[in-house]
């Protein structure tokens, strides 16, 4: 319904006609490819009808980018700011903007903009919670576990517990506050009795060595793990699932753009997750954890050998 009711604010908005061609500010996080590509899926979508009227490189440095959004704000005056990557989108969100804001190539956005904020809305890289459910349902597991922290995903946790229920599985929880907790979080899920585990988008979990001890744990225990991008399928997850288009989660920002410009608040506009799916088995783990992957999986996956 949330999906539906977006869609119908999406269509009206664009029946709409602006009076006069916007002018639209970027804000990068760095220019790195997948930044660079979003920008293309953006510029591609709103340019025609509107103007972009400069790109501000902050190079990963966030005095740097608060001193561009001041200039932006006092001296361009623009219609709306594009943020790229969550640098970006940190400094936009520290400081109060009567600019619209949309943002796009950021993880777990509801962790960085306060719930109250008004002016800000943008295209998350989260794949839905809902297709890691559908891939847990089609690999036969039941009992997941998770771990997670509840400042940056406990939103995501929510979520999920709801789409595990519809597809008749437990989801089973940890809550972690550091790194160190993981090795006691892990062992307490195993007596739960649980038969996948699942990586959430949480930094906390993303550091290189609490991803190591839960491959470790996959491959000791014999429990297929579904990470977050193909590296993670590479590094000995037996599956993943990512966003498979920066410039497509571009032009979602791009969409939500086109609805602000044509009269909608951002408060208006929930922010997307990515609609382009990549999905990824790593054929070498299935035979060592003893799992076989059924072909409505296999047949739509990037197959890593």
């Amino acid at each position: 319904m949330k999906r539906l009711a977006l869609m119908a604010v999406l269509s009206l908005t664009f029946m709409a006609s602006p009076a006069h061609a916007a002018r639209v500010a970027v804000l990068l996080s760095s220019k790195v490819n997948e930044y660079q590509e979003a920008l293309k899926g953006f510029t591609q979508t709103v340019v025609p009808p509107h103007d972009i009227v400069g790109v501000w490189d902050m190079d990963g440095d966030p005095e740097l980018g608060r001193k561009y959004l001041s200039e932006i704000e006092m001296k361009i005056k623009p219609d709306l700011v594009f943020v790229v990557g969550i640098w970006a989108l940190q400094v936009a969100a520290s400081r109060p903007l009567a600019i619209p804001v949309v943002y796009s190539m950021v993880l777990n956005p509801p962790s960085i903009v306060n719930p109250s904020t008004k002016n800000i809305t943008g295209a998350s890289m989260n794949v839905p919670v809902e297709q890691a459910m559908r891939v847990f349902k089609q690999l036969g597991s039941k009992r997941i576990g998770v771990i997670y922290t509840k400042a940056r995903t406990g939103y995501l946790i929510k979520q999920a517990q709801v789409a595990a229920r519809d597809q008749g599985l437990d989801l089973l929880t940890r809550e972690i506050s550091s790194p160190k907790d993981v090795v006691t979080a892990l062992e307490s899920l195993q007596q739960e009795g649980i038969d996948a585990l699942w990586i959430v988008p949480d930094e906390t979990l993303l550091q290189q060595a609490v991803v190591q001890e839960m491959l470790k744990f996959s491959h000791r225990k014999k429990i297929p793990l579904l990470g977050l991008s193909d590296r993670h399928a590479e590094m000995g997850a037996l599956l993943a699932l990512s966003f498979a288009s920066a410039e497509d989660i571009g032009r979602q920002a791009g969409e939500l753009a086109l609805a602000t410009l044509a009269g909608t608040p951002p408060s208006q506009l929930p922010y997307t997750s990515a609609r382009k799916i990549g999905l990824f088995v790593n054929a070498k783990i299935a035979p060592k954890i003893d799992i076989v992957v059924p072909d409505s999986i296999v047949n739509r996956a990037i197959v890593i050998k």
